[in-house]
């Protein structure tokens, strides 16, 4: 009787473990193992597959990193051709913070940039609801430490960030019947 108990105690045990997991391969000793990051000489690496294909993407990331992503989420507001947003951009990826970009390129861009009162400059990050207005590294530092992300990067090989997106979004184009439409009035 013990033993069910304790194959079931220990089953239990792993159970965030594996649902945090997102490779299943076989070791050297032949042992099937779960997590997320497969050895080099590791044999029959599969993905675990999500039970919808186009679910959060976070959940694929480590308990710590998810629950600040889910409490403080980034946002990086930057401009083309900006050597602090490029430095802020590489700190982010350094750290390994998953984060949404959101880039000024267009007067319309700047002016709904104006309206939320984040300042002139950027680049501006922001953390949760906080604001930390142009590139200085160690306040950025303290702020991402202080929301809880990690120092070091845990995301997993397969991560990519997300394009940057512009403040705001582009008109359609007209199509070729709106424009004749237009023309013949």
């Amino acid at each position: 009787m013990r033993l069910p108990a304790a194959v079931t105690a220990l089953a239990i045990a792993l159970l965030p473990a594996i649902a945090a997991a997102q490779f299943k391969w076989t070791d050297a000793d032949g042992r099937v193992t779960y997590g997320d990051n497969p050895p080099r000489d590791a044999k029959n690496i599969e993905p675990l597959r999500r039970s919808e294909p186009d679910a959060d993407p976070t959940l694929a990331l480590p308990l710590e990193l998810r629950r600040a992503v889910a409490n403080f989420p980034l946002t990086l507001y930057t401009s083309p051709a900006c050597n602090p947003c490029a430095a802020a951009r590489d700190l982010l990826q350094a750290r390994g913070t998953p984060y949404s970009e959101i880039t000024l390129a267009t007067p319309q861009d700047v002016e709904a940039f104006r309206k939320l009162d984040l300042g002139e400059k950027v680049p501006v990050l922001m953390v949760g609801r906080q604001s930390v207005k142009e590139f200085m590294p160690s306040a950025w530092h303290t702020m991402l430490d202080t929301a809880g992300y990690p120092r070091t990067s845990q995301l997993p090989r397969t991560w990519r960030h997300l394009a940057a997106k512009p403040m705001v979004a582009p008109a359609a184009p007209a199509t070729p019947a709106e424009g004749a439409a237009s023309t013949a009035n």
